[in-house]
């Protein structure tokens, strides 16, 4: 791990002490932390056209694994979501027309995308967003069984049943709602969406408008990209961070906080979706918010002490973030998480969680 991490205050040397100390006592098990190097986009440095961090996958999980704690057999890997998931997602319309590179150029909003043939973009583009959206999946279903799952990608929250944008394709915080409601009724009947990502997860508050039993909570930039009013009458707890103050730590961490936790009590879910974009991040060329590396460690921590302290089973996935320094403080955020809430040791707690129904 960089020593640049240390020096900004991310990882403090306490928490040094404890990645040393977990790496004596490191197991061969498996933790629910998703990840599949097929996750990561490259063609020729084309991809560096967009200020999306297309390579941040893999950087998240080599610092993962260079801590000790993991080994290349940790983490599960994903497969994509099946023909017939995609039918159920999305319309058909929509899936004919991703064989259109041009249709991808309006999604991904990288110009040069329509002057490449169809079958690159499938390889290069495509198939690591089905891999990251099986990931999602798979990260929920983790989280059954665990108590907790991370998916190493994920968050498309701008795709929806009839389209994409924003980079986003697949409709995978919809497929994982989906998943949950009809293969686990007996386990999971009230889902919390918590989206702290800088932008409007407008896709799947379209696909679940008026699902008495999904809650959406989502704090987003109102001056940003996508600013869809029809997506925003259907969440249940908008929080438009509609002015600068609320952009920075000390006013956005409490609003947070209140808001997540009044709702959490007043809906009491059984399952908790969070897509913890880092683009709210200070610097961010998207996000245009101001929110420093600890503050996300704070933000990442309370969303996951909601669900934890309450026994809840919560799946988190990455969503956006278009600077190179995310990926350190994405896996700063998912260390401090495991040394908080001993995550560790709730692998070995839970269990038959995808056994029964």
């Amino acid at each position: 791990m960089s020593r640049k991490v240390f020096e900004k205050g991310v990882i403090t040397l306490n928490s040094y002490q404890f990645v040393n100390e977990k790496k004596r006592n490191m197991t061969t098990h498996k933790v629910p932390i998703v990840y599949h190097q097929g996750y990561n986009i490259a063609f020729w440095h084309l991809e560096k056209v967009h200020p999306f961090d297309t390579q941040k996958y893999k950087r998240i999980h080599r610092i993962l694994i260079s801590t000790g704690i993991f080994d290349l057999n940790s983490f599960y890997e994903p497969s994509p979501p099946t023909q017939v998931d995609l039918a159920n997602l999305h319309s058909t319309q929509y899936l004919d027309s991703l064989n259109s590179s041009s249709q991808l150029q309006k999604i991904l909003e990288v110009p040069f995308v329509a002057m490449l043939p169809h079958v690159l973009l499938k390889k290069k583009i495509l198939d690591p967003m089905l891999l990251q959206t099986g990931g999602s999946v798979l990260s929920a279903e983790l989280a059954l069984e665990y108590g907790w799952g991370i998916n190493l990608g994920g968050g498309f929250h701008h795709a929806h049943h009839g389209g994409g944008g924003g980079f986003c394709v697949y409709a995978d915080i919809t497929l994982m709602v989906e998943k949950l409601l009809s293969k686990y009724p007996n386990k999971v009947s009230r889902i919390m969406i918590v989206d702290l990502d800088a932008h409007q997860g407008n896709g799947y508050e379209r696909d679940l408008a008026n699902n008495s039993k999904v809650h959406v909570v989502d704090a987003f930039n109102s001056h940003i990209f996508p600013q869809d009013d029809e997506a925003f009458a259907y969440t249940s707890t908008p929080i438009p961070l509609s002015t600068p103050d609320l952009r920075h730590d000390d006013k956005y961490l409490p609003l947070i906080q209140s808001n997540i936790f009044q709702s959490f009590h007043k809906f009491h879910p059984n399952f908790v979706i969070y897509n913890a974009g880092t683009d709210c991040l200070e610097g961010d060329p998207l996000g245009s918010m101001n929110l420093s590396s600890e503050a996300i460690l704070k933000r990442d921590e309370l969303v996951f002490r909601m669900a934890l302290d309450h026994g809840i089973p919560i799946a988190m996935v990455l969503s956006g973030g278009y600077q190179k320094k995310n990926a350190e403080i994405i896996a700063s955020s998912i260390l401090n998480l495991i040394k908080k809430f001993d995550l560790l040791g709730k692998c070995k707690n839970f269990g038959n969680g995808l056994n029964s129904t």
